[in-house]
């Protein structure tokens, strides 16, 4: 509690203060049986002894005799728990028994490489081989693997799909195994979930079997959500829910200072303690700003994110590692187990956007047996207003299932393509419903071509192919510096950052948006003078049609699933200081707004008009309620604060959409849940204590009007009347209707 309590001092100037602390212990996990008392190959026994292993938790010995057994499984334990020596002692055991061979999948080619040295010392002794195979392996490495294969292959999912349908010495190595492992599966979420079910597809070529284990230590799991991300009925195999060891959890309220400022204070004040600290944000604009502020604190922290050059962000993992930089910021990208030694203070400058990644990141301080501190900065969102109230319920939330989307069209074009490259031709009616419309739709497009029953690759189709990413859906926008490529963004997210005039961050270095070419996919931008300020977009949204997947009843409100076509138009942007909260904005608009039309998923809520409401109360009203749905998801679905996006019109209609192109998933749990998300809703309405409208409770950062045309009241009174269920809305929820 000693750095809690030094917090505690040190925020007595500012008007911020801890308003919760959480002491969090987890014993050891159930023990097993002894090594040397196991079924287990002498040479296996001794490696694990000589490495100081003497013991086996319990669901360890579970996962191995499963495992052993040929059974498709996922294991589920806390952080430092053993789940690697789960997986990875049978998949030994197999190979020195039967001589089965084994690939493991990481989600980045980082985690897999910096897991190689702890697989290896466990695999090498008994004489098992191992290697990594990823994009960065040189031509002469990969012969020598592929003219000897080795006994466990590390990989990632990005290197199967590529290697799969591009090297025929590739394939023969994988399609030669017995056992895939996808470790660290609650990274797996969205657009990249679906992609390995897609994979997995391939792999058991839609018909046959294929042995599949994975691990995680953070994710609502089930048997359904297994088969729907793998294709392949598995069972689970529980461990501890948390970490060993002892965290200290303590909640933030920031009062409405800049959590950006607080977050970059905290850390150095952490810094300064002699502690090595990290905070966690979920944007990469904001990962540069918590840092350039920190330099006012007089600490420098490195940024770690997404977007930057590979070796900009192995230096600082390396730099924070030996101790050379005591602090970082940084985005999901360390989410994952990478190795940057011990940490004693993670900081969420936001409350994350789930649960399960709440658990994740807190898992990365104070491991090794070491105190950890988890500092968590509560703003004036609706969310976290909610927790703040509800402080208790913050740390006893259920972990949710990862949300995926296995029916994105414009994941399974790619998988189409790619087995394609490997097939040559394809029965189309061998192909699952959804492939076969795929490949309809890439003939149309020229990227494939069908003659009669027959799917034939053609000269566009391995550039396609080739050209394909599993983290994205949407087409990518390159940033320039003059000619040089500093970056770069998926739409349309890219839309919101890189509009004429925009300031974009990298490296803390600041630049100027100069021009937006969504024909090239191509940003211009110029290096700056640092500014004191950031920008943020002004743009409408349109429906421009919807296809119903599936319809239900919520308080006797019709509303339905589907696919959801949108336009998107960026008309302007204002000004915002990264310091102050400013009650003028400098406001700029464009003459010709920039436009992009997308196919996603999303659902439909068709609110009844109340009584007494006329055209301007009904349209607050729906737009609040549009607001706080999204902020509820967050809760009830896991998303993230930009995972969902919505409109909303005078009729009644709420659309809230995923904000990636084909669909993530996430709006699916949503529409699952949405009678919890009205529930958390209410009270968020209800118990906020503003005059009609503020961002603790229907103002959103992201809405694309600057929080026009709303009022907590009059949402207040739509949801009390929702809830209670007496709603004869008009069955036909999308119509002529909504305009």
């Amino acid at each position: 509690m000693e750095f809690i309590d030094t917090l505690s001092n040190a925020l007595k100037p500012f008007p911020a203060v801890v308003s919760h602390v959480q002491v969090e212990t987890a014993l050891e996990p159930d023990m097993g049986e002894n090594v040397i008392d196991t079924s287990l190959d002498s040479r296996l026994k001794d490696s694990l002894i000589s490495l100081g292993i003497t013991r086996l938790y319990k669901f360890q010995e579970d996962a191995i005799n499963a495992i052993i057994r040929g059974e498709n499984v996922l294991i589920m334990s806390g952080t430092g728990t053993g789940k690697t020596e789960a997986f990875l002692v049978p998949l030994i055991e197999l190979t020195l028994r039967k001589g089965e061979k084994s690939v493991i999948l990481y989600p980045t080619k980082a985690l897999a490489r910096d897991q190689l040295d702890r697989i290896t010392k466990i695999a090498e002794p008994t004489g098992i081989s191992v290697a990594v195979l990823d994009g960065d392996v040189s031509a002469k490495e990969r012969e020598k693997i592929y003219e000897k294969p080795p006994d466990i292959l590390i990989t990632n999912p990005d290197m199967l799909h590529l290697g799969l349908s591009l090297s025929y010495k590739f394939r023969d190595i994988i399609r030669g195994s017995d056992h895939f492992v996808f470790d660290e599966i609650h990274a797996y979420e969205g657009v990249l979930g679906s992609h390995i079910r897609m994979i997995c597809e391939r792999l058991k070529e839609f018909t046959n079997n294929i042995n599949v284990i994975s691990s995680s230590a953070t994710i609502g799991a089930t048997p359904y959500m297994f088969q729907e991300l793998f294709g392949v009925p598995g069972k689970i195999i529980q461990g501890i829910p948390r970490r060993k060891g002892m965290a200290i959890h303590a909640l933030v309220d920031s009062k409405s200072m800049s959590r950006w400022t607080l977050s970059a204070f905290i850390a150095a004040k952490a810094i300064k303690e002699g502690l090595k600290t990290l905070v966690f944000v979920d944007s990469q604009q904001m990962a540069e700003v918590t840092a350039k502020i920190a330099d006012r604190f007089g600490v420098n922290m490195a940024v770690h994110r997404a977007g930057l050059i590979p070796k900009e962000r192995i230096r600082v993992e390396k730099e924070l590692k030996s101790g050379m930089i005591m602090g970082i910021v940084a985005t999901p990208t360390l989410e994952l187990g990478i190795d940057i030694g011990d940490l004693d203070v993670v900081i969420m400058a936001e409350n994350p956007p789930s649960y399960p990644k709440y658990v994740q990141r807190a898992g990365r301080s104070g491991r090794r047996n070491k105190i950890g501190y988890v500092i968590t900065v509560m703003g004036d969102d609706p969310i976290d207003s909610y927790f703040l109230r509800n402080p208790k319920e913050f740390f006893s939330r259920k972990l949710t299932p990862i949300p995926f989307d296995t029916s994105n069209l414009e994941v399974i074009k790619v998988h189409v393509g790619a087995y394609l490259i490997e097939k040559g031709k394809v029965k189309i009616s061998d192909l699952p419903p959804l492939w076969a419309k795929a490949a309809k739709e890439l003939d149309k497009e020229g990227k494939v071509t069908i003659t009669g029953n027959y799917l034939i690759a053609n000269r566009k189709t391995l550039d396609f192919v080739k050209n394909s990413s599993l983290r994205n859906t949407g087409p990518i926008v390159r940033i320039y510096d003059n000619e040089k490529k500093i970056g770069e963004r998926e739409l349309p997210i890219a839309l919101y950052d890189l509009y004429p005039n925009a300031v974009y961050l990298v490296s803390k270095r600041t630049y100027i948006v100069e021009k937006l070419d969504l024909k090239s996919f191509r940003a211009q931008v110029k290096r700056s003078t640092d500014v004191s300020y950031y920008t943020k977009p002004l743009y409408d949204v349109e429906l421009v049609e919807f296809n119903e997947l599936d319809k239900r009843k919520v308080y006797g409100l019709p509303v339905a699933y589907g696919e959801t076509k949108v336009k998107i138009s960026v008309k302007g942007y204002v000004i915002k200081s990264f310091y102050e909260n400013e009650k003028h904005e400098n406001k700029t608009e464009f003459d010709d707004p920039l436009q992009f039309t997308y196919t996603t998923k999303g659902l439909i809520i068709k609110h009844p008009v109340l009584d007494g409401f006329g055209l301007v109360d009904s349209m607050e009203a729906y737009h609040a309620t549009e607001h706080v749905l999204i902020s509820a998801g967050r809760v009830v679905a896991g998303a993230s604060m930009t995972d969902l996006s919505g409109m909303s019109y005078p009729s009644g209609h709420v659309i809230i959409y995923d904000s990636v192109v084909g669909g993530s998933g996430v709006s699916k749990l949503m529409y699952s849940r949405l009678e919890d998300a009205y529930e958390i809703a209410l009270d968020i309405v209800g118990k906020c204590d503003c005059e009609d409208g503020c961002p603790k409770c229907i103002y959103s950062p992201y809405c694309g009007n600057n929080n026009k045309v709303l009022s907590r009241r009059k949402s207040f009174k739509l949801i009390q009347e929702v809830i209670k269920g007496n709603n004869t809305s008009d069955e036909r929820i999308w119509g002529n209707s909504v305009s």
